[in-house]
């Protein structure tokens, strides 16, 4: 199957309290390591990046979404020289495209070990801490400012 330069970001949130708190995996690869949303490359089989956000969801979480919405955020990176084999064609730079899932409260995610050997749920400020790279704290200020503006 081949994937395309194109990447889903889904961040993952519950309700808590007043507020929501965020899903959080951490990456295990052999060169990386390091906490995150659900991320996952658009493939050929996927008909459009909402297919593909929901099939990343399921895959790294076993979760259903309550619903999913795209957020109007998208960000390119340079593509590390560890990913590249993973493409086709040469790629060098992929965009990342960002959606927000809202779950039940309750169960907990279902995570393959061989991609993360853990998760969190966190608020807000706690989980744009964790994050490491730049355009996953933009992306989760993006999700936190419509859940706002959604209360």
């Amino acid at each position: 199957m081949a994937r395309q330069p194109i990447q889903v970001a889904v961040y993952c949130v519950r309700p808590k309290g007043e507020g929501w708190e965020y899903l959080l995996l951490h990456r295990v690869t052999p060169r990386w390591r390091f906490w995150q949303g659900i991320s996952g490359g658009v493939e050929e089989e996927d008909n459009d990046y909402f297919a593909a956000a929901l099939r990343e969801l399921k895959e790294e979480t076993g979760f259903d979404p309550i619903d999913m919405e795209l957020i109007d955020y998208s960000y390119t990176f340079p593509v590390p020289e560890t990913m590249r084999d993973m493409y086709e064609q040469p790629v060098d730079h992929l965009t990342e495209i960002v959606f927000l899932a809202r779950i039940e409260n309750g169960p907990e995610p279902i995570i393959d070990p061989v991609e993360h050997d853990k998760y969190q749920w966190c608020d807000y400020e706690m989980a744009f801490e964790m994050l490491y790279w730049a355009g996953n704290r933009e992306s989760l200020k993006r999700c936190e400012e419509r859940l706002r503006g959604a209360m």
